[in-house]
């Protein structure tokens, strides 16, 4: 499988930062990915999560503990969306991922690989 070679420096070019970590064996997967890996749908879920017009959980607002059903196990997905000098890092929980977003995390997910480093 091809995996694109970052950091890509394209102006005004949106680029998603993806990191799976928790889970019983604790390994964090992380993934890099430019506008042009992304299909038309997963650019404009992205695009909509940086400028925040998703809303609610979409935006990454969390709910409460309780309504999530933490638990040791779940993971935690990061995604870190820019493009130029527009950036937001986003946080869910595993039960907390909104609708819109799944698709973008699973694509993402397909493409990371274990984090090496500290």
């Amino acid at each position: 499988m091809h995996r694109p070679v970052y950091p890509r420096t394209v102006a005004n070019e949106l680029h998603v930062s993806y990191r799976r970590s928790g889970g019983i064996a604790g390994v964090d997967l992380v993934a890099e990915c430019a506008e042009a890996d992304l299909s038309g749908d997963q650019v404009q879920v992205a695009s909509d999560l940086l400028s925040g017009s998703a809303g609610g959980h979409e935006a990454g607002t969390e709910q409460s503990a309780s309504s999530r059903g933490v638990g040791a196990d779940q993971f935690t997905y990061t995604l870190d969306i820019s493009r130029g000098a527009h950036r937001r890092t986003l946080t869910w929980s595993e039960g907390g991922v909104p609708a819109p977003a799944r698709s973008l995390l699973d694509t993402l997910g397909g493409l990371s690989e274990p984090h090496r480093g500290p």
